[in-house]
């Protein structure tokens, strides 16, 4: 969905007609055909259309926002119709997260009068049907902007639409306006009628459309009540008049209850109690928010200034459906918090925490493509493009500490990020606070907006505040006057986190009761007030209280009470962690958030405790350090538990409480758990960075093999690869030295899959196959098949048939022993590549529907784009290319369902050819340019023989023929060995037929 219901009620009130409620209606018929028109969502869940475009339907849909970002779809149903007037209702389920839409409003264009009215419609006709860069063809939408004369087509009682005349007329037996029907005619903010036939007499100028008004005119009770109901008519029999006077009242809009934004994270847990309007700054924000052109609003200024709070304001204020300073803007759809202090801030979290908050069905798919091999800039294109046109919020508190010294981010993916927010159309907004501002450069400056804290609260909201932090009047502050309050205030400089410090130095001193005055005394001299209140609490506080912030600042994030219970354990089993924590709550010292249950520090409280910590001890940030890593390795899930990155978390926080500790080795053994794990799961570039942190630290042999090997994966999956074989072949030789089989076992597969994808296949075979015997001796039977299969492959590729079969029969040996229906899969997967390769064309085809229907029964799709595409050449082999263009084409389809666009390009290419033995040139030269645009997009060498066949089949529809038979000589040089593609004999032939025919 890609519209909030107050943007599409703002549209209604003002024009009308909203893009994103155009719906494109797909028909399918009973008799294997499929027609295409137009509609328009005019409620929640209905479409108003023309009756004769889902006439005889076996099914529909309709698809929004169409070929844009936000693209959805829906299977709908026919609620109501009528024939006699051509007017349908169609009836939908909105996908999960989807936000409710305002009803359209109806009117009427009178016919007792003369009168040129304006109107418009939009929609998808026949002459505005084109070919995208895949090849494939679309209709664009066409805006038709015209008029209707009220009096014409009295007899009728249909509305005469003068509209420029269609640009084409691409089929002389077809309307050029043909799928044009359906759609909405507005005039002004009402909606009047729909458009339904098009008359070749009257040129290609006029159009047809039904009246709502007469549809409703004519209608038995009975319907004209469904209809009425369907439309959100609250009287059907009285519709506004468009061409009245100006002055005639409107009827009035229903008010619509505004969606309230989704929340996704925690929010910030220090400054709502704090806050005092700050109204100037909250307003300015807001602006900057609203603003289309401002991509990112960062608030700066001191530490202990009030960022956080205005910015929790701000988005608290968001999220009751209110902008600050009364902007104009729809409400956001979703609000997202991230502070570095909680949740952390990296690509990952804002990724994972930006899917949640669109719904289930775009983070499921949005996930799909986090995991996928995908460079980093395609997956941010992919999260922004699901957002659409609707609005997110994305609070990211604390940047300073992912910031250097020179305002650039410490983290490479970050700046990928932010790079790609500035640089893009459609994004989410970013509320960022920050000591210091975000680098920019400078053609990037005008899409960020900064909002400088430079001074404290206001006196009147600084004298308010101090009374609130002493409603019942125990400490003596509320007694106070305003002058006096206020001088207190300034000699903090009004900077409400020390103001909530000073006021929580007087609560503590229960034995002198001190006053506000000689609270104060102590601190008027020093440089930074707010470090200096901070510090002297934090001294001031008894031996049980400091220990349990101790472990707060340790920790670094919201924890439960039964967190710090067990790590204060270690060192003090008696301290009374709950009364502490109470202490604490009441000085203000820490914030808890009773949904969660959770404690945190104040960011400011956090950084000053943690630097006092002594350097060693028991009670040193070491030995808290360590504590806090095995709690978190005590509470982690068990590795048959994990599903998704967030069930690592425990993990990640073990490993970077262990690199605080120094205790690298320990560290190496949880990365060597959880690395391929994250790579799996498409975090690839976190677990190098994590891996680096460790590199040259890690002593113990077995603590280094473990990192060797995780490290190895994550270079095989993000590069470089001849780094992950420097990686594995020191793997190799540790393992062999500690004589660790099971880890010998993982680097030879390593090291064979590093030269297998280095193009060095007679290197790969040698590591490949010990890895094999070595999974055999260690009883692993998946590791076996893994590393039979790739061997397999690899022998394939090298045009080793027969050496490839001998792998096939292994891994059949091993699915036989094992009963599993995958392994047995992979068998024929191995069988069908290497009688591909042996060029045993009827046996692939056996294979290959074997391999189709084991995958099935396996319930994966991890090779039937292959199979069916060794069918494919296969067949063509055999002079049976009708049947390998079919088999061709599903291959593509199972290509594309797997996003796999190096097994697309080569379905397409092979496609390719098949058109060429059909003397389908044309088509030959579309397939190979498709297939080269999928492999270019894949990295693969593939690509240049894609371009060379596509450069032959155009000369060849010319004919110049021996342009053609040098292009097709480029392209068999070009395909190498590729055994999945057709056979570069094939094209080398062709090209000498040609050349002595030229």
């Amino acid at each position: 969905m890609t519209s909030c219901s107050v943007n599409a009620e703002a549209t209604a009130r003002r024009g009308g007609l909203d893009p994103h409620r155009i719906a494109e209606v797909i028909v399918a018929t009973a008799a294997g055909g499929g027609r295409r028109g137009s509609g328009y969502r005019v409620g929640d869940t209905a479409v108003l259309t023309a009756f004769h475009v889902v006439a005889g339907a076996a099914a529909v849909r309709v698809r929004f926002d169409a070929d844009r970002p936000g693209e959805w779809a829906a299977a709908a149903e026919l609620a109501w119709s009528d024939p006699g007037t051509d007017v349908a209702v169609l009836t939908f389920t909105t996908p999960p997260g989807g936000v409710p839409v305002p009803a359209a409003r109806f009117g009427r264009i009178g016919d007792d009068r003369h009168a040129v009215i304006d109107v418009h419609a939009a929609g998808f006709p026949l002459w505005k049907r084109r070919r995208g860069a895949d090849g494939r063809q679309f209709r664009e939408l066409h805006q038709a902007d015209g008029t209707v004369a009220a009096l014409s087509n009295l007899r009728t009682g249909t509305l005469e639409i003068t509209v420029p005349a269609a640009a084409a007329d691409p089929d002389p037996a077809v309307s050029p306006w043909s799928g044009m029907s359906g759609a909405a005619v507005w005039a002004g903010p009402f909606l009047v009628g729909v458009v339904a036939e098009h008359h070749r007499g009257e040129g290609l100028g006029r159009l047809t459309a039904v009246r709502i008004d007469h549809t409703l005119r004519q209608l038995a009770d009975g319907p004209r009540a469904r209809l009425a109901a369907l439309l959100a008519l609250p009287d059907p029999a009285v519709l506004p008049d468009v061409a009245a006077e100006p002055d005639a009242p409107v009827p009035p809009v229903p008010p619509v209850t505004p969606v309230s934004s989704k929340v996704i994270g925690l929010p910030v847990a220090h400054g709502l109690e704090l806050f005092k309007d700050r109204v100037e700054a909250r307003d300015m924000i807001g602006r900057h928010l609203a603003d289309p052109g401002i991509r990112m609003v960062t608030v700066t200024g001191r530490r202990g200034i009030g960022k956080s709070a205005v910015a929790a304001k701000v988005m608290e204020l968001l999220e009751r459906g209110e902008w600050p300073g009364h902007a104009r803007a729809p409400l956001p759809a979703g609000l997202i918090n991230l502070s570095t202090r909680t949740s952390g801030v990296s690509l990952e979290r804002l990724y994972f925490d930006c899917a949640r908050a669109l719904g289930p069905a775009h983070e499921a798919r949005l996930l799909e493509v986090w995991a996928a091999d995908r460079p980093v800039p395609d997956k941010i294109d992919e999260l922004f493009a699901a957002m659409g046109d609707r609005l997110f919020v994305v609070l990211v508190d604390n940047l300073e500490d992912r910031l250097l010294d020179d305002g650039r981010l410490d983290d490479g993916e970050l700046d990928t990020f932010f790079d790609c927010l500035f640089r893009a159309r459609g994004t989410p907004r970013l509320l960022v606070t920050s000591q210091l501002p975000l680098r920019l450069p400078p053609e990037l400056r005008r899409f960020a907006a900064e909002v400088e804290l430079s001074d404290g609260l206001p006196p009147a909201e600084s004298v308010a505040l101090l009374r609130e932090f002493d409603q019942d009047g125990s400490l003596g502050v509320a007694q106070l006057s305003d002058a006096e309050l206020l001088q207190a205030a300034v000699r903090v400089h009004r900077v409400p986190r020390a103001l909530e410090l000073l006021v929580g130095a007087m609560a503590d001193d229960t034995l002198l009761l001190p006053t506000l005055e000689e609270v104060l005394e102590d601190f008027t001299l020093r440089e930074d007030v707010v470090a200096g209140l901070a510090e002297d609490r934090y001294h001031r506080l008894s031996a049980d209280h400091r220990s349990v912030l101790n472990v707060l600042a340790v920790l670094r994030t919201p924890a439960p009470r039964e967190a710090v219970e067990w790590i204060t354990a270690g060192f003090d089993p008696a301290l009374d962690v709950t009364a502490a924590l109470s202490g604490l709550l009441r000085m203000r010292m820490l914030a808890v958030d009773r949904r969660t249950r959770t404690y945190v520090l104040h960011p400011m409280d956090a950084d000053l405790a943690y630097g006092a910590l002594p350097a060693e001890g028991p009670l040193g940030r070491p030995a808290l350090e360590r504590r806090a890593a095995e709690w978190y390795a005590r509470i982690a899930p068990p590795r048959r538990d994990w599903r998704t990155l967030d069930d690592i978390q425990a993990h990640r926080r073990a490993f970077d409480h262990r690199v605080r500790a120094g205790d690298m080795d320990e560290a190496a053994f949880v990365m060597g758990a959880i690395g391929q794990w994250m790579v799996w799961h498409g975090s690839t570039a976190a677990a190098i960075s994590m891996h680096l942190t460790l590199e040259e630290q890690v002593n113990d042999d077995r603590a280094r093999l473990a990192h060797l090997i995780s490290f190895g994966h994550a270079r095989l999956n993000g590069g470089p690869l001849p780094h992950a074989l420097e990686l594995f072949t020191e793997a190799a030789e540790v393992a062999e030295r500690v004589e660790d089989r099971r880890a010998l076992q993982e680097a030879m597969f390593g090291l064979g899959d590093a030269h297998r994808q280095l193009g060095r296949l007679e290197e790969a075979t040698g590591p490949l196959a010990r890895a094999g015997a070595l999974a055999r001796e260690n009883g692993d039977a998946e590791a076996e098949a893994h590393a039979v299969l790739s061997l397999s492959l690899a022998h394939s590729t090298l045009g080793d048939g027969e050496a490839a079969l001998a792998g096939a029969d292994r891994l059949a040996e091993l699915a036989a022993v094992s009963g599993d229906e995958l392994t047995e899969a992979r068998s024929l997967n191995a069988r069908f590549t290497a009688l591909l390769t042996l060029g045993r064309w009827e046996e692939t085809i056996a294979a290959g529907d074997l391999a189709v229907r084991a995958y099935a029964a396996a319930g994966v799709q991890e090779a039937t784009d292959y199979a069916l595409n060794a069918k494919g050449v296969s067949l063509l082999a055999l002079g049976r290319p009708e049947e390998a263009l079919a088999c061709l084409e599903e291959a593509l389809r199972a290509a594309s369902a797997m996003e796999n666009p190096r097994t697309e390009g080569v379905c397409l290419y092979n496609t390719a050819w098949t058109q060429w033995t059909l003397g389908r040139y044309e088509r030959a030269a579309e397939a190979a340019e498709r297939s080269a645009a999928s492999l270019q997009r894949a990295g693969a060498a593939e690509a240049a023989a894609a371009q060379a066949l596509g450069e032959a089949a155009r000369a060849r529809s010319v004919p110049a023929a021996r342009e053609a038979a040098d292009a097709l000589v480029r392209a068999a040089r070009a395909a190498g060995g590729n055994v999945e593609m057709v056979r570069p004999a094939w094209l080398t032939a062709q090209a000498e037929t040609l050349r002595e025919h030229a």
